[in-house]
């Protein structure tokens, strides 16, 4: 499992994965190993929490794009939780906020 993966819940509403940390060249690989196998369970949502999430750079995004697309294959989605400060900045920049559901909180989640 990533280094940055702090906590996986599955409940009714899909599986919920807790973030802290940062997501670059060197965490992004075990990241997308990790959330690659709960994609083959084609959970109907993945909620990604992104509060603690201090960094994001392009392999990263890059692992992001390719869950999200690999979710869509299977009528799964991809749902962003409160992403920090600076991971937003890097949504807002790549215009991938307009992508990617972003919810406030886990609940604004399982409505998504």
């Amino acid at each position: 499992m990533s280094d940055v993966i702090r906590e996986v819940v599955k409940n009714e509403h899909g599986t919920v994965v807790d973030l802290a940390g940062e997501i670059d060249l060197h965490q992004s690989p075990a990241l997308h190993q990790a959330l690659a196998e709960l994609c083959d369970e084609s959970p109907k949502r993945l909620i990604l929490k992104l509060a603690e999430v201090k960094y994001i750079d392009s392999s990263g995004i890059g692992s992001l794009v390719d869950i999200f697309r690999r979710l869509k294959r299977t009528d799964g989605n991809l749902v962003l939780v409160s992403p920090s400060e600076r991971v937003s900045s890097v949504l807002e920049i790549t215009r991938l906020d307009k992508f990617f559901p972003i919810a406030t909180s886990e609940e604004e989640a399982c409505q998504l």
